[in-house]
């Protein structure tokens, strides 16, 4: 009982700063995230954080994660993406066709030339610079 009413009133400023790292935090860390990683992850984490000049890795995910934040993707980036999935789609199709011995038919050629016209629609636009804000 003691002990929550004394979590209750700690002071979230340390008393002394530089006790969890010299990163000149002066507030209290006595929240915890937990994530589960593969080991093949975690090794990879790990070097990445070397290769950052990291030698503490908690300090490196922190850095990291606040320094980095994650956009959501623009309408046009997921137009984009929807287009892609549309003339993957049709290959699929096209060769679900193809595999279960049919020759290409009106229909198999149509689609063909859709997913011609499709890629090449994205292939101008992408040169453009248009919807992925590169070029």
């Amino acid at each position: 009982m003691d002990q929550q009413h004394h979590e209750a009133f700690a002071s979230p400023i340390k008393k002394q700063a530089g006790k969890s790292g010299i990163d000149g935090n002066t507030h209290r860390r006595d929240r915890r995230i937990e994530i589960r990683v593969s080991e093949v992850e975690r090794d990879r984490i790990g070097e990445c954080a070397i290769a950052a000049g990291y030698d503490n890795l908690a300090r490196y995910l922190r850095e990291t994660a606040l320094a980095n934040p994650i956009t959501p993707p623009s309408r046009d980036d997921v137009a984009w993406l929807q287009a892609v999935n549309r003339i993957g789609n049709y290959v699929a199709e096209i060769a679900v066709r193809l595999n279960d011995g049919h020759q290409p038919d009106e229909e198999i050629l149509l689609v063909l030339m859709q997913t011609q016209e499709y890629a090449e629609e994205i292939w101008k636009a992408v040169r453009q610079g248009r919807g992925t804000g590169e070029a």
